[in-house]
């Protein structure tokens, strides 16, 4: 027997030790419901745990981004469905203008009303907004650059790839222009009290241009004749001026489509307007003996189209006055503006006549709404809508004063109503998209969820009955502890 050293108390210290250091970490384990506190845990179990909390975080992070897409879509939508009640209520008006019973102020009320749809349609493209960021403006769709300012990339759908085109040579389209060889020459008239030589035309008599007819009076001034004969061309979306005291008549826009037609019924009235001779005249006519017909032409765009070139073999162009589109199978499509003038030397708006040659086109792969829809680098969805504007709709000058005008522009807006049915369907497509992403997300975070708590969490019955026999364990030892500690006082008998 010994003193010196108690062995079966060390014995028994040591298992109580790793008794009561297993209770501690079932304790911990109890109190927290995890099976992993610490690495040393399970170290394994420890990485793929982590690893799974940060894809559920992403994953749930995801969802709200994908929902938070939805919004920006049905804001975007929302404001079409009002642009397109707005184009429904201007090809009503269209129908209505269209009607022979009309007066012409009925006509110019009618007009006015589509005028101020169609400013309400341009502030819609440009205030709809979502978190600040505009929706309808053209900023949510695919950048391009020209590197010629005359020419303008208006829209490019998706099937367009993002690279660089190359369009030889524009032709600019040229609008309908009439101008007059003579000055006016209105003269004089006697006033009828005073006998007096004023100013004052001394025929009367009519002008029809384009189908509306003008009344010029015994006696009416130059001003008066002016005033009467731009209100006419207004309605024809032509625009009027004197140049070296002659008129000159030239239509807003630029097309095979565009025209002016003039006749004066007095040979005598045509030579006091100046026009019984008229000039720059294209592809002109003379129906009616004392007059002339004007029609303008497309522009015509020359590209590379092959193996080798930026265009396909079948890509096909078509010009409507200046506004051009290049489509091809699978859905490509570009529209571009052409812009007919450009300032001289002197800073004077002047129009192109020479061709323009080797534009470059850059479609970029920036532009579009990125939403990331998913936990890792790369999953996104791309938001790409058009600008929506009276300009891109072909609604810039839009005019119904006049019956040709009025079913022309019923056409117009046809083609309108179904450009913004197509970006709602396209916006409609991408919510389907999007809510359907969202359900994967939640489905996939909660899957994650049940899988981590498989590594991670405690099994409570599991633990609570390891607890309970670590526990009897730890007073089993702490009883033995103390009976070895006893055994020492055996050797007293020895020494009395």
């Amino acid at each position: 027997m010994q003193i010196n050293h108690n062995i079966s108390a060390l014995i028994a210290n040591a298992h109580l030790k790793r008794t009561n250091n297993a209770l501690d970490k079932s304790l911990e384990k109890l109190s927290s419901g995890l099976r992993i506190n610490h690495a040393a845990d399970d170290a394994a179990g420890m990485a793929i745990s982590q690893k799974m909390k940060t894809q559920i975080a992403g994953l749930e992070q995801a969802s709200r981004n994908a929902s938070d897409g939805i919004s920006v879509i049905q804001t975007a939508e929302g404001a079409l469905g009002e642009v397109q009640a707005m184009l429904q209520r201007a090809r009503e008006l269209s129908v209505q203008a269209a009607n022979g019973t009309n007066t012409v102020e009925d006509k110019q009320a009618i007009q006015e009303e589509i005028d101020q749809l169609m400013t309400e349609i341009d502030r819609i493209s440009t205030d709809t907004e979502f978190n600040t960021k505009p929706l309808l403006d053209g900023s949510v769709g695919r950048k391009s650059y020209s590197s010629n300012t005359n020419v303008k990339l208006i829209s490019v759908s998706d099937a367009v790839d993002p690279k660089k085109y190359t369009i030889k040579e524009i032709t600019v389209g040229k609008s309908a222009k009439i101008q007059a060889d003579n000055v006016i020459d209105i003269g004089t008239v006697k006033d009828d009290v005073t006998g007096i030589e004023v100013p004052g035309i001394a025929v009367e008599g009519s002008v029809v241009i384009n189908g509306e007819t003008v009344e010029i009076n015994k006696g009416d001034t130059k001003d008066e004749i002016m005033e009467k004969l731009r209100t006419v061309c207004e309605y024809s979306n032509i625009e009027l001026s004197e140049k070296e005291g002659r008129l000159n008549f030239k239509t807003l826009e630029a097309g095979v489509d565009q025209k002016i037609v003039i006749h004066c019924e007095s040979d005598e009235l045509a030579k006091k307007l100046g026009i019984n001779s008229l000039t720059d005249v294209t592809n002109s006519t003379d129906p009616f003996g004392l007059g002339k017909t004007a029609i303008g032409k497309d522009a015509v765009v020359t590209i590379d189209k092959g193996e080798n070139a930026d265009f396909s073999a079948t890509t096909t162009v078509v010009a409507d006055g200046n506004i051009v589109k290049i489509t091809d199978s699978d859905g490509f499509e570009m529209k571009i503006a052409i812009n007919g003038t450009k300032k001289d030397e002197n800073g004077k708006e002047v129009e192109i006549k020479q061709p323009i040659t080797n534009v470059t086109l850059s479609v970029l792969d920036a532009g579009p709404m990125l939403i990331q829809i998913g936990a890792n680098e790369g999953q996104t969805v791309e938001l790409n809508i058009a600008e929506v504007s009276s300009e891109t709709l072909g609604l810039a000058h839009l005019n119904v004063l006049t019956q040709d005008g009025a079913s022309e522009a019923i056409t117009m807006l046809d083609e309108a109503i179904n450009m913004v049915s197509g970006v709602r369907s396209k916006l409609g497509a991408y919510q389907n998209r999007l809510e359907h992403a969202v359900a994967n997300l939640d489905t996939s975070a909660q899957n994650l969820t049940e899988a981590l708590s498989r590594i991670e969490d405690v099994d409570m019955a599991e633990e609570m009955a390891n607890y309970t026999q670590k526990n009897v364990l730890s007073q089993a030892g702490v009883s033995m502890v103390s009976q070895a500690n006893e055994r020492p006082q055996n050797i007293l008998s020895l020494l009395q």
